[in-house]
């Protein structure tokens, strides 16, 4: 983790959207509830995909994955596609899923 800690606010914000149904799925988690490792990725990402839409790859009722990490004023805005996400952040991709919850909007 970073050196002070993550501030009061920190956090990761995920919704899956898209699929055969349409179904939103959201989940948050605390900045501490990250790994070092997986802070880094989603930064890295962000920086990567700064203005340039990733790729959809085809195939019908793929879902989309929005993640936005916020750190102190700071937002880090990371968006993939089933079939496309990039391996170092697929372990997270899985976790958040499982823990994503139907949006009640």
């Amino acid at each position: 983790m970073r050196g002070a800690g993550p501030a009061a606010g920190d956090r990761l914000e995920f919704e899956r959207s898209g699929g055969f149904g349409g179904l939103v799925l959201r989940a948050s988690l605390r900045s501490d509830q990250l790994s070092a490792e997986e802070i880094r990725n989603l930064r890295e990402l962000a920086a990567a995909q700064r203005g340039e839409p990733p790729p959809v790859p085809p195939g019908p009722d793929r879902f989309q994955y929005d993640l936005r990490l916020v750190e102190g004023g700071a937002e880090h805005r990371v968006r993939c596609h089933e079939g496309g996400v990039p391996e170092p952040i697929l372990p997270l991709i899985r976790r958040l899923s499982q823990a994503a919850m139907p949006d009640p909007g």
